[in-house]
């Protein structure tokens, strides 16, 4: 036995025997009461009105196993505290009494009862998902602490298994005020003040029969997301100011490697902690230097060097407001969201003959798309703002049509009016049918893949030209392979700067666009009347296109940035089926 590991668990106030295993219960009382009612004030005109009420009340853990930090309600972006300590609670935050959610709509049949408008408008709460809990439970010092064992350690030991597996003692009491020494790595909590989050959705369609069984619909769809979940870190390096000069005189000296530049001056901060500039450089990183990490640098220097401080003047806040945590993740309502769409919808029916036609254009933009399951940093937590831009799933322009059409064979038909009864059952009675997909690409940030301005993402590359570019080139670019991007539009990309985020943007370029045709044919051979046998014949993507991925988006790749090497979907696959139905 080179080494044993055992975790114990508390209740924050003592740890439990070896063995205990951590359960958790969590609770969520969750009520919604609503009315609603259909006014019909004219024949060809009725309103709908209602009002809905909700309440999602604080998730609490049914045997007290659950913390929280005693200043929860000052850890802002801008405080600074090296005392926070972890309390047991019931309440992460305040509950939410106010989640009134009006509904209207109406539906209107002017003239010939051929046209029909409607339109609506209504509020709709989000729920916060359990997910944001298990985070912040997971994530609480204090209710655990690992303890290690190394038997064979002493000179000449030869502990086996079979002498009997030690384990480290149990713990005292739980540590409840960390040291301010970042090894805590995240801590999340909730904003005390933490509301529901909410969307206004409003709509407006007009219907026409054009002619005779065919419906065509124009309408549009918006939405509006409001104080939505969204996670900050409040702990986020805070690099502009002293550090981030005194990083930018150790990379002008550095000279891309030359170490002939301009000297640093005897006040640089770095220079003062790590004693000299090659001391200084060789502890953050002379690469880090060149490339203007300095965010990773931050991490070294707050992270492994803090005890340096007092030697250059500088406080524990000198880069974190809450020097106890690396990452101090606080869920509020900071989330936004925007989506505008114009639909049209075309519908006709000849007979053996269906046809649908649905397109959309639309854009939906947002400042993060995911809602509260792990921590997705932003690119800056104290300027939100920058990460507006387009969501996850925009797709500008979206398309899908249908048809079903049964073949004209077999008796009361144009083909086979006189086929026997059997030749009736094995020809007639066929369907086909085909469904069609087309939509924009994928949105994708193209990334630098270097840390210079937020220690917990890669900043943007920087991007000079119109962002509507890239088209699928098998040639290769000459280089073998398939690109995205040609290799004057790769040349126009370039490597954010020590302390800049880079003007890329977020979700700034869009991928491969989509494009697939499923095909299928259909017979249903009746047996008697509560038996038959249905067999189908269907091909997926049955033109065999490719649709690919969206490119390498990370600039310090440069063998696979703009380059194409994963595929959406399969190849044309064909299949075929028989069931039997009783």
């Amino acid at each position: 036995m080179s080494q044993t590991a055992v975790t114990y668990y508390s209740d924050l106030s003592k740890f439990q025997p070896a063995g205990t295993s951590r359960v958790r219960t969590f609770k969520f009382n969750e009520q919604g009461y609503f009315f609603q009612d259909d006014w019909k004030f004219r024949p060809n005109l009725t309103f709908n009105i209602g009002l809905r009420w909700e309440y999602s009340g604080i998730p609490y853990e049914q045997d007290g196993q659950q913390g929280n930090l005693d200043q929860a309600a000052k850890v802002t972006l801008w405080n600074n505290i090296s005392n926070l300590t972890v309390v047991k609670t019931s309440n992460w935050y305040n509950n939410d009494w106010n989640n009134f959610a009006p509904r209207f709509g109406f539906a209107w049949a002017p003239g010939d009862g051929k046209t029909s408008i409607r339109g609506g408008y209504g509020i709709y709460y989000d729920r916060i998902i359990g997910a944001t809990s298990s985070s912040a439970d997971g994530n609480t010092p204090g209710f655990s602490q690992s303890g290690n064992q190394f038997p064979n350690s002493a000179a000449g030991s030869d502990v086996r298994v079979s002498d009997g597996v030690p384990i480290a003692p149990i713990p005292g009491a739980p540590v409840l005020t960390l040291p301010a020494n970042r090894v805590q790595t995240i801590v999340t909590i909730f904003d005390p003040n933490l509301r529901t989050g909410y969307v206004h959705q409003f709509n407006l369609t007009v219907q026409r029969e054009i002619f005779r069984n065919t419906i065509l619909e124009l309408g549009y769809v918006g939405t509006r997301g409001v104080k939505l979940y969204m996670n900050r870190d409040t702990n986020q390096a805070r690099i502009q100011g002293d550090f981030l000069t005194s990083f930018l005189q150790l990379q002008a000296y550095r000279n891309n490697g030359a170490n002939n530049g301009p000297p640093v001056p005897a006040s640089n901060t770095l220079v003062k902690m790590f004693g000299s500039v090659n001391s200084a450089i060789s502890t953050i990183g002379a690469t880090n230097i060149d490339q203007g990490n300095a965010a990773a640098a931050s991490t070294t220097v707050d992270r492994n060097n803090y005890t340096k401080y007092p030697a250059a003047g500088v406080s524990d806040y000198y880069l974190r407001n809450y020097p106890q945590f690396y990452e101090m993740v606080v869920g509020g309502n900071s989330g936004r969201l925007w989506y505008d769409s114009l639909y049209a919808s075309w519908r006709r029916q000849v007979g053996a003959l269906k046809l649908t036609f649905n397109y959309t254009y639309s854009k939906s933009l947002d400042n993060i798309t995911v809602e509260g399951n792990g921590f997705t940093a932003p690119i800056d937590s104290f300027n939100i703002d920058l990460n507006k831009g387009r969501s996850d799933n925009d797709h500008t322009h979206s398309a899908n049509w249908q048809t079903l059409y049964t073949l004209p064979i077999g008796s009361n038909h144009f083909v086979g009016r006189n086929f026997p009864g059997w030749a009736d059952k094995i020809f007639g009675g066929w369907d086909v049918g085909m469904l069609g997909v087309w939509q924009s690409g994928s949105v994708f940030t193209a990334s630098s893949g270097r840390l210079t301005y937020n220690n917990l993402v890669n900043s943007w590359a920087n991007y000079s030209g119109d962002r509507n570019i890239g088209t699928v080139n098998r040639a290769g670019n000459g280089a073998g392979g398939v690109y995205f991007f040609t290799p004057d539009q790769i040349n126009a990309f370039s490597f954010a700067t020590a302390g800049n985020y880079g003007n890329g943007g977020r979700n700034a370029f869009r991928g491969p666009r989509y494009f697939d045709i499923d095909l299928s044919i259909v017979k249903r051979f009746k047996i008697s009347e509560h038996h038959s046998v249905v067999f189908r014949l269907e091909a997926y993507n049955a033109f065999n296109n490719v649709n690919f991925q969206n490119p390498g988006t990370t600039l310090a790749t440069p063998s696979a940035f703009g380059r194409l090497s994963a595929t959406n979907g399969n190849a044309r696959i064909l299949q075929g089926a028989l069931r039997y139905e009783f």
